[in-house]
């Protein structure tokens, strides 16, 4: 290239604030605080982490994209997403918090079902996380190729692992501090980008609202009623307490700070999800009708903005993205070694912590050859929701109220519901429209309920056969 590109100036300040927060949380001797950060986090961090996790490169590029074909469709439809996590707050994540003994969700599925369902929830949160984390991979990797012209996987691997070593030098806790600068980073460029976008443009207010309508309306009638329910459950119930949340749950100082922190993220979920999907459909003005739905968000920030504030924005982007990587990541290497490996090896604290250090290395790994083979943000998102609902997310949560429960009943719904869902969508195409995960979720139902009929021994709530 005969010259340094602009966006890249942005990139490499934001790659040098993430090593100047990776150094100074680099202290972290034991694995306590590398999962769950000595569980101290407070109120803001909570909040502010927690959003920054959500608001990937689905709910920011993905929601501008959808605005830009589909006018207000998907914001109305996700807005279950922001009852769901208001809902977390107020009603599970305290209860998550007061398993003080445990760094994740498997561990508190050990004391509700026992060791088997113990290691298929660690299964299942591993390979739900290299999911999460290929699918933002490869969005990021498309964004530097786009400015350096290297090869993809060469892209997404520099993104992916450099995002792994923030995770490796310090876990959670530099998770969890990064996630906050980035969560102000992104707080502040985004909302500029749809103020110039407003004033930059030539049509009314009215004229953009015929325009948002028209869209919502031929967005609506491209579905049946059918995915129109299953998308709405897809978002209520897909990311419901998947790893990354559920740590900040077992992170937090107290069960008050858990509630605040969840309830305070679901209000700025609608608030977010509503400047990018405005900021799509103002794209009509700026970008070809034929640009890829993908492309719309960072295009529209070319057309408005100067290089240098293009530059912050595109850092911004990839703040977005990495924010919710580490978090994936750190939750992934936790689950890997408390759910999968270290019941069976009993380790050591230090060597948990070694162990742990490798392990998100090594699914970053992994990441970076699946991201080669994901689709589209938004598709990738709800095959993921697909797959966790059905799967780990009813017997979980019946776990977090129930008094006993029986060990057949956990794992009999996970094997049902995860298998019928995964058939469901691979194998049948999703026969007649029906969403996987409306099938997947009463298939688990079902499971749950024969499950507790012939199960021969109960758990109490604290993991004792009677």
């Amino acid at each position: 290239m005969s010259s340094f590109p602009n966006e890249l100036y942005g990139v490499v300040a934001y790659f040098a604030v993430c090593g100047v927060v990776a150094y100074l949380t680099r202290r972290t001797r034991t694995f306590a605080e590398f999962s769950v950060g000595n569980r101290k986090i407070p109120t803001a961090m909570i909040f502010a982490s927690l959003a920054a996790t959500y608001i990937g490169p689905g709910f920011s590029v993905g929601f501008a994209g959808k605005g830009f074909v589909t006018g207000y469709l998907f914001f109305l439809l996700s807005l279950t997403y922001a009852v769901q996590t208001i809902l977390v707050g107020c009603f599970f994540a305290p209860r998550l918090s007061r398993f003080r003994d445990c760094h994740t969700i498997g561990e508190v599925m050990a004391h509700q079902y026992g060791p088997f369902v113990h290691l298929l929830s660690g299964i299942v949160s591993v390979a739900l996380c290299i999911g999460f984390t290929a699918i933002m991979g490869k969005i990021a990797g498309q964004l530097l190729h786009s400015i350096t012209g290297w090869p993809l996987v060469v892209s997404i691997a520099i993104v992916t692992m450099s995002t792994a070593f923030l995770t490796f030098t310090g876990g959670v806790r530099a998770v969890i501090a990064n996630d906050s600068l980035q969560f102000i980073w992104f707080s502040f460029a985004i909302p500029i980008l749809l103020l110039c976008t407003f004033f930059n443009s030539h049509v009314s207010p009215s004229e953009m609202a015929e325009k948002a309508a028209e869209l919502t309306r031929a967005g609506f009638a491209g579905l049946t009623g059918m995915q129109i329910v299953g998308i709405m459950v897809a978002f209520l119930l897909g990311e419901t307490l998947i790893p990354p949340y559920a740590n900040r749950a077992l992170a937090a100082k107290t069960e008050s700070a858990s509630r605040r922190g969840f309830v305070l993220a679901g209000i700025y979920c609608i608030i977010w999800l509503g400047m990018c999907t405005t900021l799509g459909i103002y794209g009509h003005q700026f970008v070809p009708a034929q640009t890829a739905a993908d492309d719309v968000f960072l295009g529209v920030g070319k057309f408005v903005f100067n290089k240098v504030m293009y530059g912050v924005l595109f850092a911004a982007v990839l703040a977005i993205i990495m924010s919710s990587q580490e978090s994936v990541l750190n939750s992934a290497s936790v689950a890997l070694i408390k759910d999968i490996l270290g019941p069976h090896a009993k380790l050591k604290d230090r060597t948990e912590l070694l162990w742990g250090r490798t392990g998100t290395i090594v699914i970053a790994a992994i990441a970076v050859v699946v991201a080669q083979y994901s689709p589209t943000i938004i598709d990738g998102l709800l095959i993921c929701y697909s797959i966790w609902a059905p799967s780990l997310l009813l017997p979980f949560l019946l776990g977090l109220y129930l008094n006993k429960t029986k060990p057949a009943a956990g794992w009999l719904s996970m094997l049902c519901g995860g298998i019928t869902s995964i058939l469901w969508q691979t194998v049948l195409k999703e026969p007649g429209g029906t969403p996987a995960i409306l099938v997947g979720l009463a298939a688990c139902a079902v499971g749950y309920f024969i499950g507790h009929i012939i199960g021969s021994s109960t758990l109490t709530r604290k993991g004792e056969i009677i």
